[in-house]
């Protein structure tokens, strides 16, 4: 249908693009043309409020969304219709015996099939709606998978029982009752003749030819018994532990019992390559099967994001299995479905390593919730130092140690915030752990000199400028960059006096750097809004200051290219000292705000620019076509921040589209 929906567009667009708010009197179940993101789509008016906001159905697509009515158009006759199909799953019903889906169903479906290719079969035809039908959509592996048994297995749904499905001894119950109630009504009509008549026979069994319906009531379909599949499978290596003494590791979870998993950086690389092999070794979900979970320790599990992980079975609960991943040390409940017995990669032992604090006795000898809340608030994926104190004598034990955050061990804080108390057997001594313990660096004798040192390198001044034209005078410009609609870098198109006719120009310096850019020194001072030499992803490098450092591992830091106004993260090996023969340029990108509008105060655009969610991307790109052609300015204000208004070619502040749309408000 997407070709006669085109067609609708454009006949929409034809009769309402140039068209004015007419004095129409609303009302529910009216069919109209909306004005929805930029587009004329046909609707129906659900409601009305007193503020003059309708809320509409989008007859093409089965959505609501609140309009003004200033955005509705009276539709004509020719041109009402309906292309969306109101569907329902067939063969489920919502979980835990209510009559309708849960929140948290609706968000799980609107999730997975918002936006998704489907495959529908409609189950019967019928001009009731909503429609009953079964949806198929391919997964990751390109299986398609019904969406009615992926809620079932989700625990969201419940698969809607059919007759052959009822139990035998219900029917046999309900047979039973409707026979006595029988016999007894007819024993009262016939008391007084006290005769004994013989049982009437069976009625004869329906013939092949018959329907259905024909079958008498107490014949019952009964799935066969099928027997657990008894399954062994023995649990997974335990992890190699490392020698006592300070190390650096990953906390990957902190379980109920206060079990802190940790894992080193070596088990971090492997987790990464085991993740890929597991993938390999099964590439779709395996036909269920009733297994007997008693007998199997090791398994492999398939996690929320659709990947296969191995894992440990601890409790089956019901149609639930609560598995640990060994190589996490997270515990969850998984549904059967997604639950396999059978051990992968064998030849790797357990990735993380089950770890207890040294020192401390719990309060009430385990710990409490708000004693594990603050354990995982303090260590979950945090990078630590763990100093060693005593391994286990068995190979699945606990870890003794003690972790440093920030120069304090967490058994100090732990006692402190009245989680837990000091061991008395434990000594102060061995509570006290110094953040370096290097017996060889207290014996060196060093000897200082600043013979070889080198004179430190002269700090290069900050970028300059150019001067903007006075307020109120109109001057060209370039849009270099829009960081928000209402904040962009220009580049004023004024000629420039102070410059000689036969001097380099900008361009012509970079190239000259560019052609020997491997003799400029590696960036070794790094003062925040410091000029630099970084390499854009053409290889070149351009002008640029230092904003802020972003990552630790590896080093990244965050620059802005002063010509251009766009900001990068780059690592340290693509960053240059400046010549100084490149600062007496001013800088072609200059920050300021567009005056005259700001961002609406209600906008139904769901995508937003993620450093300003208070814009929309629709807005931005919108703002981005308009700034194209011949631009001029004229500067507002320049306290506390450079403003100015943009002119289009008409002489017409260029942001007023954006608020005939609603995608901003003036100012």
């Amino acid at each position: 249908m997407d070709k006669h929906l085109k067609k609708v567009y454009e006949k929409l667009k034809e009769e309402c693009a140039k068209s004015e708010p007419q004095p129409v009197e609303w009302s529910a179940d009216m069919h109209c043309a909306a004005y929805i993101n930029g587009v004329w789509e046909r609707g129906q008016v659900c409601s009305v409020s007193s503020a003059n906001v309708a809320e509409v159905l989008r007859c093409d697509f089965g959505n609501k969304v609140k309009l003004h009515i200033n955005h509705l158009r009276p539709l004509q006759p020719d041109l009402v219709g309906c292309l969306m199909l109101e569907c329902s799953l067939s063969d489920i019903r919502p979980a835990g015996g209510r009559s309708t889906w849960t929140a948290t169903a609706c968000d799980f479906i609107s999730y997975y099939m918002t936006g998704a290719m489907a495959i529908m079969t409609i189950k019967e035809d019928t001009p009731k709606r909503p429609i009953p039908v079964v949806l198929y959509c391919s997964n990751r592996v390109g299986k398609d998978v019904s969406i009615a048994d992926f809620l079932v297995s989700e625990g969201l749904a419940l698969k809607e029982r059919t007759r052959q499905e009822v139990p035998q001894t219900a029917e046999k119950e309900a047979g039973t009752a409707e026979g006595t109630s029988e016999g007894a009504r007819g024993s009262r009509e016939r008391r007084p003749r006290r005769s004994i008549r013989p049982r009437p026979a069976p009625p004869p069994p329906p013939s092949k030819q018959a329907p259905c319906s024909a079958a008498p009531p107490n014949v019952v379909r009964t799935r066969p018994y099928v027997r657990p599949e008894a399954v062994k499978t023995r649990p997974y290596s335990p992890p190699e532990l490392p020698h006592c003494g300070l190390t650096q590791m990953t906390i990957t979870a902190v379980s109920e019992d206060g079990v802190i998993y940790a894992m080193t950086r070596h088990a971090e690389r492997q987790f990464e390559q085991l993740k890929d092999r597991l993938q390999l070794h099964i590439k779709t979900l395996p036909r269920q099967k009733p297994y007997s979970w008693k007998s199997v320790l090791g398994c492999a599990v398939m996690g929320s994001d659709m990947l296969w992980y191995r894992g440990e079975v601890l409790e089956v609960i019901g149609g639930h299995v609560k598995v640990r991943y060994v190589d996490q040390g997270l515990v969850e409940n998984i549904p059967v479905c997604h639950v396999y017995p059978t051990v992968l990669c064998e030849d790797i032992p357990q990735l993380c390593i089950p770890c207890k604090l040294h020192g401390i006795t719990p309060v009430g000898e385990q710990w409490q919730w708000d004693a594990v809340a603050l354990l995982r608030e303090l260590l979950h994926t945090r990078c630590v130092d763990l100093q060693i104190m005593e391994l286990p004598s068995d190979p699945q034990g606990h870890v003794t140690v003690q972790v440093l955050l920030d120069g304090m061990t967490l058994s100090r804080i732990m006692v402190h915030h009245q989680h837990a108390t000091f061991d008395p057997s434990v000594s102060a001594k061995e509570m006290h752990v110094p953040v370096v313990t290097s017996s060889v660096t207290e014996l060196d004798d060093w000897e200082l000199n600043i013979k070889v040192l080198k004179d430190p390198e002269p700090i290069l001044a900050v970028y300059k400028y150019p001067r903007l034209p006075d307020k109120g005078e109109h001057f060209p410009v370039k849009i270099k960059h829009l960081r928000t609609p209402n904040e962009v870098f220009l580049h004023p198109l004024v000629e420039d006096r102070d410059t000689e006719e036969n001097e380099e120009t900008l361009e012509e310096a970079l190239d000259r750097v560019n052609s020997s850019v491997e003799s400029l020194p590696l960036l070794t001072d790094f003062p925040i809004e410091g000029p630099c030499l970084a390499e854009y992803c053409d290889g070149k490098y351009y002008r640029a200051k230092l904003l802020s450092f972003e990552g630790f591992d590896p080093v990244k830091v965050l620059v802005r290219h002063v010509d251009f106004g766009s900001d990068d993260m780059l690592p340290m090996q693509r960053l240059r000292q400046m010549p100084a023969a490149l600062l007496r340029f001013p800088c072609k990108a200059i920050q300021v705000r567009v005056a005259g509008f700001k961002p609406p105060r209600v906008s139904l655009e769901k995508e937003r620019v993620s450093y300003r969610p208070e814009w929309s991307m629709k807005a931005a790109l919108e703002m981005i076509d308009l700034l194209h052609g011949n631009i001029t300015a004229s500067v507002v204000s320049t306290d506390p921040e450079t403003a100015v208004f943009l002119y289009d070619e008409k002489g017409a502040l260029v942001h007023l589209p954006l608020v005939e749309k609603g995608l901003a408000d003036f100012e």
